[in-house]
Parts: C-alpha cells; structure tokens; sequence
C-alpha cells in the first residue's frame, strides 16, 4: 500500500470521526478501531462516501480488555503491511468506581492503559514507517491530576473529577517518556489539548464533572472540527515532524505545568504500565 495508514481510537464520533474524515481526505488509509461494529461500519462508510477514499476500515476491540487490544494488533499486523500514524484518541468518563473485567478501573485502563499497551504492541510497525507519528489526547485538566502510586487507579480514595485528571495527566507523562525512549528513532510521539468540545462524551458527562470543568465553558466550546485540528496538524503537517515529547494545544506547542512531570515519575509510571500490561 502506497498510502500512509493511520489508526485511530474512539473515531465513531465526535473528534475522532472528524480526524478519521480528515486525514482520510488527505489520502491517508484510515482504519478505525471501535468497540460497537454496526456503529463503526456506519461511520467507515459515511467517511468513505464523504472523501471519495475508500481506503476506509474498521477493527472491532473493547479498550476495556488487554486481550481484545492484543487482538485488534495482531489483526491489523497482519491485515496492513505498515503503520504511519497511531492516535489514540478514544476516552471515557465515569460516574463511579468501576472495573473492567481485567480487574483495573475503567477511566483509567481506557484513557490510560490502553494507550499505553496499544502503542507498546504497534511500536514495531511505527519504527518501520518513513516517519512514524503518535499523537495521545490529553487534555489541560491535567494540571489538576494528581500521580499517586499508590492510589493509581482510585483504590484509596475516589472521584469522577480526579480520575479523569489524573488519566489525562498519566497520558501527558507517558508521551514525554516515550518520546525520549524513541529519540534515537524516527518515530515522533506528541500530546494533545484538544479544547472543551461539544462530544457526545461531553454532553453525557456526568454531572459532577461538568459542573467543575465545563458548564461554564460550554457556551464558549468548540466544534468538534475545531477540537480535531491540533490532532490532524500533528498526525499530517510536516511542521512537527521533528517535535516530539511536546504538548500541544490549538496546533501549538505549550509548556508542561505540572510537578510531576520528573524523570524519576516518568520511570515509575512506565514500570508500573509495564507490570499492568504484563509486559
């Protein structure tokens, strides 16, 4: 295959399926992991109809499961002869204390670990491209996440509002270490603020966290076209081709606010990924 292909997470709507649309309008093969088949072969066909590309896919995994990830890997190894761009874009809110069936709670095996196993089994195929890119959605809330090792997944104590900080700051400190396991490499890995945007993820919000971050700021929300363009920028735009480790926001480069943002809390992190993932 002569075209960059590009897997995306959570592209069944709001900004995913704008930065699937996107990209693939700019010839890129977009495949599209879901975990609702009939959803996503809605959406493939929808892409493919509005940009003339139909190179156009789907792969069906629950990022609530390792082996479904694991799965959702090795058939697109198989099905793909190269990866170019991995974003890893889906993310969950919780109203409770929940766990997936591998035992973790839910926010953060969605929004963290997931992204942390898939791009550790794809890792391969992105050396292998020309120049391979990952771009994770974060998001400024992080700034009021907190990294507690031994409160990682709300054992101690529990919030809506704090694991979700907390997954989008775990996100941001794992691509600033990625990107300098990979900097002998040609593979570049960038977080992404995409803005508050009106999702369907956002407007079903629990209450609780739309009080404290967005009620406010809803009426001053951006499209989800708007809240896609930063990822679109990092994942197509040969301007960062060469950044990497970075935070982004409104396709620009901000400085990291956080203390824990430490060599010595990036490796913990890592390793504690690692054993999670049993890797």
């Amino acid at each position: 295959m002569d075209k960059p292909v590009c897997l995306i997470t959570g592209a069944t709507d709001g900004i995913g399926k704008v930065t699937a649309t996107a990209l693939a309008r700019q010839g890129y093969a977009v495949v599209l992991a879901a975990r609702n088949e009939a959803k996503a072969a809605t959406v493939t066909r929808e892409i493919a109809v509005a940009t003339g590309n139909h190179d156009v896919d789907y792969l069906i995994a629950d990022l609530r499961s390792l082996v479904e990830l694991h799965r959702l890997a090795d058939t697109f190894t198989v099905r793909y002869p190269r990866l170019d761009v991995l974003i890893n874009n889906a993310a969950t809110v919780m109203p409770g204390r929940e766990l997936t069936g591998d035992g973790y709670e839910t926010t953060f095996q969605v929004n963290y670990l997931s992204q942390f196993y898939l791009t550790h089994l794809l890792l391969d195929e992105l050396k292998r491209s020309p120049q391979g890119r990952i771009v994770n959605l974060s998001s400024s809330v992080y700034r009021v996440g907190k990294f507690e090792p031994d409160n990682l997944q709300g054992e101690q104590r529990f919030s809506t509002i704090g694991a979700y900080a907390a997954s989008k700051l775990l996100v941001l400190l794992f691509t600033i270490e990625l990107a300098h396991r990979l900097a002998s490499t040609r593979v570049t890995a960038n977080a992404v603020h995409p803005g508050i945007v009106r999702t369907p993820m956002m407007l079903d919000a629990p209450k609780v966290l739309l009080r404290a971050i967005s009620y406010a700021a809803l009426p001053f929300s951006l499209s989800p076209d708007k809240g896609a363009a930063t990822s679109v920028f990092l994942a197509s735009s040969a301007e960062p081709a060469q950044l990497s480790g970075q935070y982004f926001a409104r396709a620009k480069s901000k400085p990291v606010k956080t203390s824990y943002n430490t060599s010595e809390n990036r490796n913990l992190l890592w390793a504690l990924s690692m054993d999670a993932c049993r890797l």
